[in-house]
């Protein structure tokens, strides 16, 4: 017999994720073409493993299995040092702290690796993103080729990683994640060097993108056209889906190929999710519970649907099992937050 705790994880699960997996997995097996379904980051352990089950089950007909890629923005953004668009891309996001800790946080750098590059008094200097992006691209593009001799082992060995999972010269990667900007996608995008396709929960701006010489097309499934901070429910607390949506791995910060052809990864810290993962997996386990059901009943869910679910159960943290309030812990080091709880951050 399974403990209180595991049984609200699954049910939690069940009730709260599956039906916007529903949706957006339903969604996948109705796109046409040739293409290889790639599944993101830590968002995408879920979706590999509900792919994987349904398509066993002969409950969707994709073109060809599924794909973990394990990666981060972390991680590109390290690869890429060097490449003429990519401060462009990785500037752009919120971010308020000293030049150092900006590159401690967003780009994975130890403080010796930036110090052999930055000298020390302008490492102190405060940075506050998006406002300052233009000014801090023209003072760091005379540091562009110490950059670029920085980043080429964890470049190379991303590049190996990507031909080792058939994502380099297969069928165009199809990248599935929970969206919403598609900053990954354009950092594999120049790394490719391919066009490439994006299958979001959300997408803020659909269509196509031109990223270095390719295009990064978007599309998302249960909203478009929609920005973070527009008041669209699902977006501004998609924090909380993340929080679900995650792997028994910490965020990746480093790659490097080892001689046999295999790929050591250097992970970031763990948040709770990680370090109780085995509540996590019930959760999961109810989830896909969930998704069979719906697919084998052919039960739909409209965005409607979704969206109401979604604010019911973040109206009250008492709506939320209290078994599962320490999954809720997120790493965003990306803006310089560390670990951070959508629950208190939302006031919920």
């Amino acid at each position: 017999m399974h403990n209180p705790t595991y049984l609200a994880c699954k049910e939690f699960g069940y009730n709260f994720l599956a039906p916007m997996l529903s949706r957006y997995i339903s969604a996948l097996d109705e796109k046409k073409g040739n293409y290889l379904p790639v599944c993101l980051a830590r968002e995408g352990w879920l979706l590999k493993q509900i792919i994987h089950d349904l398509q066993k089950n002969n409950l969707i007909n994709l073109p060809h299995p599924p794909v973990y890629l394990k990666v981060s923005r972390t991680l590109l953004f390290r690869a890429l040092l060097g490449h003429a668009d990519l401060f462009a891309i990785a500037l752009k996001n919120s971010y308020e702290g000293n030049l150092s800790s900006l590159f401690n946080s967003r780009f994975g750098l130890q403080n010796y690796e930036i110090e052999k590059i930055i000298p020390k008094p302008m490492l102190k200097m405060p940075v506050s993103l998006p406002e300052d992006t233009s000014s801090l691209i023209d003072l760091l593009t005379p540091y562009l080729s110490k950059f670029e001799a920085l980043a080429a082992p964890t470049l190379n060995s991303v590049r190996n990683y990507f031909k080792s999972v058939g994502i380099s010269d297969a069928a165009e990667p199809l990248l599935l994640d929970v969206g919403y900007s598609g900053t990954i996608q354009k950092l594999i995008t120049l790394i490719l060097e391919r066009d490439t396709s994006g299958f979001y929960f959300i997408a803020t701006k659909p269509g196509v993108s031109k990223v270095g010489n390719n295009n990064a097309s978007m599309q998302g499934v249960l909203k478009e056209n929609v920005a973070l901070g527009d008041g669209y429910h699902l977006l501004d607390r998609s924090l909380f889906i993340e929080c679900l949506l995650t792997a028994p791995h910490g965020q990746v910060a480093d790659i490097r190929e080892q001689y046999d052809g295999s790929f050591q990864f250097i992970y970031g810290r763990k948040a709770a999710t990680q370090r109780q993962f085995q509540n996590l997996n019930a959760v999961h386990e109810g989830a896909l519970d969930g998704v069979i059901y719906s697919l084998k009943n052919n039960i739909q869910y409209t965005t409607e649907e979704i969206e109401d679910l979604y604010y019911t159960f973040l109206k009250s943290r008492n709506a939320i099992p209290h078994t599962l309030w320490h999954l809720f812990s997120a790493d965003d080091d990306i803006s310089g937050n560390g670990i951070v709880n959508p629950l208190d951050l939302f006031g919920i």
